[in-house]
């Protein structure tokens, strides 16, 4: 079976490494490749990947929302976070789009002891990934949750929308940078889903005083080395994991339903930390 991940850029992606070591692990035929699509050439990729034989593809940054559209099945996950990860192929010719980020989120959390239930969350970044989680952390309970974003239309149509969802969590927005450190500092569990740290030389998202001994920081970045907001986050004392765990998470979750094989989890995270 084919699989693949898109994504722009996508160099820098792990995912082939990890699914790869799933395969040996569990003696399962098949390959998994990255390519490099642009926003303009998504709609065009998908359909041919999809007539060549391929079972699904992953999505990451920018194509999370842009895929939406092309889905003929919409799972619960992508109609309740409002955005797609995992598109399956189906026999009948359909596609079916799936969010195994918020699997992922959730995974880390319980690994580090951690829960999001009466927490105040910061994240910053609302794009696809972000805007995702967020929704994961109302669902859960958290008892409050700052969306840190410089597009302030998004920022603000994304609160609107959870908070009118009646959870009981209480969602405001930041989008001067300025104030965002404040806002972290004050925070239990802080989330990067921004980029920032894809490519080498790249800051922080957050300054060193957005974080402090007894706060957990998850940085989404899935880098070989540990990206520098997760970076900057030890540093300061904090509890503070990268992108890998995540990344194993959301990703054996999408070989699960493109399979109904269970994945091994334990060799893919293995794969990315050697």
């Amino acid at each position: 079976m084919k699989f693949a991940v898109i994504g722009h850029p996508v160099a820098h992606s792990l995912s082939p490494k990890m699914h790869s070591a799933n395969f040996a692990a569990i003696g399962f035929d098949g390959t998994y490749e990255k390519f490099d699509v642009a926003p303009e050439d998504v709609e065009r990729f998908v359909r041919e990947k999809q007539g060549e034989g391929y079972a699904g593809l992953n999505v990451t940054v920018p194509h999370k929302l842009a895929v939406i559209p092309l889905l003929d099945h919409v799972d619960e996950s992508v109609a309740r976070y409002g955005a797609c990860n995992t598109l399956k192929f189906e026999k009948d010719g359909t596609i079916t789009g799936y969010n195994t980020d918020v699997i992922g989120f959730v995974d880390v959390l319980r690994a580090h002891g951690r829960s999001l239930a009466g927490k105040k969350v910061f994240i910053v970044g609302c794009g696809g990934a972000g805007g995702a989680l967020a929704g994961v952390c109302c669902y859960e309970k958290a008892a409050s949750l700052v969306l840190a974003d410089l597009d302030a239309a998004r920022v603000n149509s994304l609160a609107e929308k959870l908070n009118g969802l009646g959870t009981g969590t209480e969602v405001a927005t930041l989008t001067d940078r300025a104030a965002w450190a404040a806002a972290a500092a004050q925070a239990e569990i802080v989330v990067n889903a921004t980029p920032l740290g894809l490519h080498p030389g790249e800051p922080s998202a957050l300054p060193s005083e957005a974080f402090h001994p007894g706060q957990f920081v998850l940085d989404i970045v899935p880098t070989a080395t540990l990206p520098p907001t997760a970076a900057a986050a030890k540093a300061a004392g904090a509890d503070a994991t990268d992108g890998l765990e995540f990344l194993v998470g959301q990703g054996a979750k999408s070989f699960e339903l493109w399979t109904g094989v269970n994945a091994d989890r334990a060799a893919m995270l293995r794969s990315l930390r050697a």
